[in-house]
């Protein structure tokens, strides 16, 4: 488990990364349940969360069942029932290295949420969207599939603000 001043290095390795994706919004993620309602820091895209990072550095995100499915199975991150959904996932980082693999989960979400608001024509033109599959690399056939899933037919609309 990290500690102090790895902790603090790892909390701004992923927020400066995910500061510079566009339309991504950071903000406080806030905590109902805990003594201190303020509880980390989370990120938003289309008004949906990406995924969250708490003061210990442990990292939340909300998959699709599928994507979850495939992400448990390869070993990428723990399941997080208690969180209330059913697509609920956690890393816990345990070396300041574990960054990469934080940025890589948030990125893979990041995706999936960019894809719903597409049609395929447009994700096939979205220069966002190929900048950010190509940084998540080699995806195992299973997560290319689930991702690929979660493609719109049509695009969603955007929430009202």
């Amino acid at each position: 488990m990290m500690i102090g001043v790895d902790r603090e290095a790892f909390a701004l390795q992923v927020m400066k990364e995910l500061r510079r994706w566009p339309g991504v919004e950071v903000r406080p993620h806030l905590n109902p349940t805990s003594p201190d309602p303020d509880d980390g820091v989370e990120f938003r895209l289309y008004g949906r969360q990406i995924g969250h990072v708490h003061h210990d550095c442990a990292v939340h995100l909300s998959f699709t069942r599928a994507l979850k499915q495939m992400v448990l199975e390869q070993g990428l991150a723990l399941s997080l029932e208690q969180a209330g959904g059913r697509g609920w996932v956690a890393f816990v980082p345990e070396v300041l290295a574990d960054a990469q693999r934080a940025i890589w989960l948030l990125r893979l979400n990041y995706v999936r949420l960019r894809r719903q608001r597409l049609s395929p024509d447009a994700a096939a033109a979205s220069s966002v969207l190929r900048e950010h599959e190509g940084a998540l690399g080699n995806l195992s056939p299973s997560i290319a599939d689930a991702l690929q899933r979660t493609q719109a037919r049509a695009p969603r609309p955007l929430p009202s603000m």
